[in-house]
């Protein structure tokens, strides 16, 4: 996983600052926390720290605007890219170090998935 480095929030694909994530509800009713960068890039909350597994599917689902079945289909750090970051949600910052307080530290994931032309264009090569 990779460590944050404190201060303000910034995307780790294009370096804007996001916004603090927000309560979303996927296309099967689920509600996750997350949000979208103005670049595209995804992010979602794992609150318990225990849970990315289930945070990495709710983000790629997310980044591929709910359809479920493009998600599965695309090949990590070929079609889309995976960045993991210790988050303090109550401050709004991603930190250095895995602990806070004598608890596991929240998770803020980000992805970002090429488009569809960028997609076709590697299986191509």
């Amino acid at each position: 996983m990779r460590r944050g480095r404190g201060g303000e929030p910034k995307c780790p694909f294009c370096g804007r600052l996001f916004e603090s994530p927000c309560d979303i509800k996927g296309e099967l009713g689920n509600i996750f926390t997350g949000g979208k960068c103005g670049c595209g890039a995804v992010y979602v909350f794992d609150r318990s720290g225990h849970n990315l597994g289930e945070a990495y599917v709710d983000g790629l689902v997310f980044a591929c605007n709910g359809d479920w079945e493009t998600a599965w289909t695309l090949t990590p750090d070929v079609d889309y890219r995976v960045e993991s970051f210790n988050y303090d949600r109550e401050n709004h910052q991603l930190l250095e170090g895995g602990k806070r307080a004598g608890r596991s530290m929240e998770n803020l994931l980000f992805i970002t998935v090429k488009n569809k032309e960028e997609r076709q264009s590697a299986t191509d090569k």
